[in-house]
């Protein structure tokens, strides 16, 4: 493997979160909450556009994607509101990705509020729940096979809204199986199918699921959140990892995003982004572009308002 550092000229991050915990209620920052990643307290301080873009000063940020973090339960057009307001007022290009339940039957009232931002493009709700317990200390269920929630997941297609998807390798069939009942919708894979175990036994189980959400061409996968799963990874240690998914997903299906500021409990920003260097130093240009921006402006629909590099 080349351990070349190549920085790409401009970057979309595809996936990174904005908060305020003074002005919103984000129950999963609470003491004892349950949070798979560990613990959080360290990031938990406000974070706004200004502290994306200092944090990535080292490489010119075109434009990033914002992913819903439970600002307000009670009310999640709340969360997108605010960040709309970030973006006007900092001029960078956010596209929004809002929560909603979707088994909510009052879904599309949610969804027609979003709309309301701008940047808003999709929604997450988060299904990564994989024992008994954590669901019930969640409150969530099986949406996966619920009537309810796959009439609401349907909805996103017809409205032109993508799904970011967030699961456990061990849900992943299940997810694909979803997938191919609504070919309408853009799904959009959020943090490598979280392959926990890439380094032992469960690498063969996640790669199973991961080509069964590949064989799905209105399938993205996004190269994020690796900290979550293996806090000391490298380039070298994941490069298995991305080389399957180029594989199986190819560049114009893959992006990086930073999952910042949670992944800065383990690497600075620019860190992560000279690690994506590494893993993609032998490709060439065109595939470089897609994975470093293209593929997210092209699946958000981003207006960076200048020529992609």
């Amino acid at each position: 493997m080349s351990t070349q550092r190549v920085a790409p000229l401009k970057i979309i991050d595809a996936h990174h979160h904005l908060w305020d915990p003074a002005a919103g209620g984000y129950p999963w920052m609470r003491s004892g909450a349950v949070k798979f990643m560990g613990d959080t307290s360290a990031v938990c301080t406000r974070y706004e556009v200004e502290d994306l873009r200092r944090e990535a000063a080292p490489i010119e940020l075109l434009a990033s994607v914002h992913l819903q973090c439970g600002r307000n339960p009670q009310d999640a057009v709340e969360e997108s509101t605010w960040v709309q307001q970030q973006a006007d007022r900092s001029g960078l290009p956010i596209a929004i990705v809002g929560y909603a339940n979707l088994a909510d039957p009052q879904v599309d009232a949610l969804l027609a509020r979003h709309a309301a931002s701008p940047g808003f493009r999709g929604v997450r709700q988060m299904l990564n729940w994989g024992d008994q317990e954590c669901m019930r200390l969640c409150d969530r269920g099986d949406y996966l096979s619920d009537p309810a929630w796959q009439r609401g997941f349907a909805q996103l297609g017809e409205l032109g809204l993508s799904f970011d998807l967030q699961v456990n390798p061990w849900q992943l069939a299940a997810a694909a199986r979803m997938a191919e009942r609504h070919p309408d919708t853009v799904v959009i894979l959020n943090h490598a199918g979280l392959p926990f175990d890439y380094r032992g036994e469960g690498l063969a189980h996640w790669q199973d699921g991961m080509r069964r959400i590949a064989a799905r061409p209105g399938s993205f996968v996004k190269f994020s959140g690796l900290g979550m799963v293996d806090p000391g990874w490298s380039a070298a240690s994941v490069q298995p990892v991305f080389d399957f998914l180029l594989e199986h997903f190819g560049a114009e299906r893959l992006m990086f995003g930073s999952n910042f500021p949670i992944d800065r409990l383990y690497k600075r920003y620019e860190q992560v982004f000279a690690s994506y260097g590494e893993l993609c130093a032998g490709l060439d240009p065109t595939a470089r572009r897609a994975l470093f921006s293209g593929t997210a402006a092209r699946v958000y629909r981003i207006d960076t308002g200048a020529p992609q590099q």
